[in-house]
């Protein structure tokens, strides 16, 4: 049983993985390219680029890249070059939110940009606002005299799964002082009803892996038609080649596996509803039973639960044994809990069911009770 926030969403269903065998091989989905990864047919990945994943995400184009960290950097790097160094007229900046995720910031270093981080609520709620976005987005323009290049927004963030409050109000900011707005995604696409369209935005990135029920490494890039013209510009040397993405990106079985799941993930996301009222279900028991605290929003809205657990840590000392939780949860066939932390723990309920819910509750409670019985 996974209650790992970060695999949960992308356990492969089981009727997927024998299919999965023949395309093991390297190179296992060129044999019929026409010099393009995206507009092959056989399999189908020209249908998944052009109709599922569009249709799916809300976007007007899509490409498919190596993780959710590499679609952060294909957009930044593009935007630098273009509005930075040609053009002049953005700030080698982007603005992100107290919560982002490391991957997006390294992405940023990378591609020369500095960052500007928001403040967040602080605990134990931490949530980012409109107001926090206001703030960070006129230091930029105070400092610089120019809008940021990108303003990054995490859709939930992977920290506490907190949703910012008022996205679109956020992303109409960044857009009149002039910045470009990307979603990062990761723990919504694949697991709840998103979409680019409606939010807004100019990009969204998604994680296959993380959270479309899909091998790896895979992530997804959508954008709007014209920011994308802006970031898929051609080779002149090989035209048939969009150079940030150095021409070809997942060439393999990642790519026919989200081909595979894309039926099932429809009809996921149309859970979500029965998902978030589980992950409360599951936090308002274990902090009146168990004496835990959940850190984030409250009401949440997400399967992953950040947990401050004193119980848990106060027993590991007394046992010195830091590990003694993951070991225990791991003999009860219960998997995803960090080796050797205590004091803080990420769960995840998704793709539990109500039954399954309980075991975990009933057993962090036995748990407890051996462990302060000792």
């Amino acid at each position: 049983m996974i209650v790992d926030p970060i695999r949960s969403g992308g356990v492969v269903p089981e009727s997927v993985k024998r299919s999965l065998l023949e395309y093991l091989n390297g190179y296992s989905v060129c044999m019929y390219c026409p010099g393009d990864l995206h507009k092959i047919t056989k399999p189908n990945i020209k249908r998944l680029i052009q109709v599922d994943l569009p249709e799916f995400m809300g976007a007007d184009v899509v490409r498919l890249v190596h993780g959710a960290r590499e679609a952060f950097f294909t957009v930044f790097y593009a935007l630098f070059k273009e509005h930075v160094l040609t053009r002049g007229d953005r700030a080698p900046v982007i603005v992100v939110d107290g919560n982002t995720h490391y991957s997006l910031e390294l992405a940023a270093e990378r591609s020369l940009l500095k960052i500007i981080e928001t403040e967040t609520s602080g605990y134990p709620l931490f949530k980012v606002g409109l107001e926090h976005y206001e703030e960070a987005l006129e230091s930029v323009v105070e400092e610089h005299g120019k809008p940021p290049l990108v303003t990054c927004i995490t859709y939930p963030d992977g920290k506490y799964g907190n949703f910012p409050d008022n996205i679109k109000g956020i992303i109409k900011l960044a857009r009149e002082h002039g910045s470009y707005t990307l979603i990062n995604a990761a723990y919504s696409i694949g697991r709840m009803p998103v979409s680019l369209r409606d939010l807004e935005a100019d990009f969204i990135v998604g994680s296959a892996h993380k959270s479309m029920a899909c091998s790896g490494p895979l992530g997804v890039l959508g954008m709007r038609e014209e920011a994308a013209s802006l970031v898929l510009k051609r080779s002149v040397r090989h035209p048939s080649k969009e150079v940030e993405l150095l021409g070809c990106t997942v060439r393999g079985l990642p790519a026919v596996c989200l081909i595979m799941v894309m039926p099932y993930l429809r009809r996921r996301v149309k859970e979500w509803e029965r998902v978030v009222d589980l992950a409360r279900y599951f936090y308002e028991r274990a902090e009146r039973e168990l004496g835990l605290m959940l850190l984030g929003e409250k009401p949440h809205s997400h399967d992953l639960l950040h947990f401050e657990t004193p119980a848990f840590y106060k027993i590991s000392l007394k046992l010195r044994d830091r590990f003694f939780l993951y070991k225990e949860l791991k003999k009860r066939g219960i998997i995803g809990v960090k080796p050797g932390i205590t004091k803080r723990i990420k769960l995840s309920t998704y793709l539990l069911n109500r039954e399954e819910v309980d075991y975990v509750l009933d057993s962090l409670r036995e748990i407890l009770e051996l462990g302060e019985g000792d």
